[in-house]
């Protein structure tokens, strides 16, 4: 006989609200076909003669032009008709003012818009945009402009040591679906069978299918990101002993809870994923970059376990094989934020390259307690790279 739990202490929690689907804006505009009534049914753009839609299929270009426009010049062409030399900067603003068609204005707002997001520089936001913009032009036969647009700036604020929930997080609040994850599903019965069950995430009504499962209706609530510590109140709906996931909720009565959710989300490398298969970005360029990663989660910002490694002789050491262990492991990290990463190699470093008992002759000159160690590691320092990541 299934029974609802007992209710448990209120808790307050600081409220968020969620979006709608992921949306793509209206298609570019097409080039029109010479002598053609037919339209494609897809874009309404005109058909060459063959039947084939210049806008959708791509391939209604003719050598040396692109859908936004006449293609740019390799590095070596636009050397060869210059006279001289062209390095990569010189080269890449070549690249964009050839891309000032006007299918490109729609690019550009979807870019602009997701780099506002993030709370960065402006001059670190204008450096991502024209990253962005570049990689995107080479994205957007494959991938269309919305998806180009998400990859190229995910990439860029990844390259720069931002953690992937992080970057999932800001470019959810213009395409939602990035930042959703499993839905919640809820076995409930309604004490009301006349009225209908609602859910309310932080006081705000939210979205689910329900659905008739015997005497009981199972309930499936739309989760996203950020919803990671929300209140949730089930109107005319108690919850099921053992119809519940309990690593993902903690309960504060019968029709109450508080979500627990992961801080990844999967959605973001889909899209990474399907960049790199495109063929437009090389597998390389999905990965974080290791020099960004190591500045920003670099020993010297541990002040206490610094001083330990140089007193006892061991910085230079245990510096190297940190490097090379956080590059091994961002080369694949499975979904871990870097943060998440460096501490490990942090730990792996030390522990590797520092004798046991050296750790122990410092823990008993400073009094430390051994649990607060890693080896020379002061673990309670590894808040101040938590901090940076909450900064921003």
């Amino acid at each position: 006989m299934r029974r609802a739990p007992a209710a448990c202490e209120f808790a307050n929690f600081s409220e968020r609200c969620a979006f709608g689907p992921l949306k793509a804006k209206e298609p570019f505009l097409a080039m029109p076909a010479r002598e053609q009534e037919e339209t494609c049914e897809q874009c309404g753009s005109p058909l060459d003669e063959s039947g084939l839609c210049w806008s959708c299929s791509g391939g209604g270009f003719q050598s040396g032009s692109s859908s936004v426009g006449a293609a740019p010049l390799e590095k070596s062409e636009l050397a060869k008709v210059l006279g001289r030399g062209v390095g990569d900067r010189a080269h890449g603003a070549y690249s964009l003012s050839m891309q000032q068609a006007e299918g490109m204005s729609h690019l550009r707002e979807e870019i602009e818009s997701l780099v506002e997001q993030f709370n960065a520089s402006p001059q670190t936001k204008n450096s991502v945009k024209q990253g962005s913009e570049r990689n995107a032009v080479k994205l957007l036969p494959e991938l269309g402009p919305t998806k180009a647009a998400v990859a190229s700036v995910a990439q860029e604020f990844l390259n720069l040591g931002r953690s992937m929930a992080e970057v999932s997080f800001y470019i959810a609040r213009v395409h939602p679906r990035v930042g959703r994850l499993s839905s919640l599903v809820l076995e409930v019965y309604a004490p009301d069978e006349g009225r209908t069950p609602s859910v309310l995430v932080n006081s705000r009504k939210r979205d689910f299918k329900s659905y008739a499962d015997g005497p009981y209706r199972r309930l499936r609530i739309s989760v996203y990101c950020w919803d990671g510590g929300a209140v949730v109140d089930l109107q005319n709906a108690v919850l099921c002993e053992g119809g519940y996931p309990a690593k993902r909720m903690r309960l504060l009565g019968p029709s109450k809870f508080v979500l627990v959710l992961p801080e990844r989300t999967f959605q973001l490398f889909k899209i990474l994923k399907e960049a790199r298969l495109s063929g437009s970005m090389p597998s390389g360029d999905l990965s974080v970059d290791p020099v960004n990663v190591l500045r920003k989660y670099s020993v010297a910002k541990l002040p206490f376990t610094e001083r330990f490694l140089r007193e006892t002789g061991y910085l230079n050491r245990v510096n190297a094989r940190y490097s090379a262990v956080l590059r091994q492991k961002l080369t694949n990290g499975k979904g871990r934020m870097p943060r998440k990463l460096a501490e490990e190699a942090l730990i792996e470093a030390c522990g590797r390259e520092v004798p046991p008992g050296v750790s122990e002759l410092v823990v008993r000159r400073y009094r430390l307690k051994p649990s607060e160690m890693s080896s020379l590691l002061a673990i309670t320092e590894l808040e101040a790279w938590q901090r940076m990541d909450t900064v921003g």
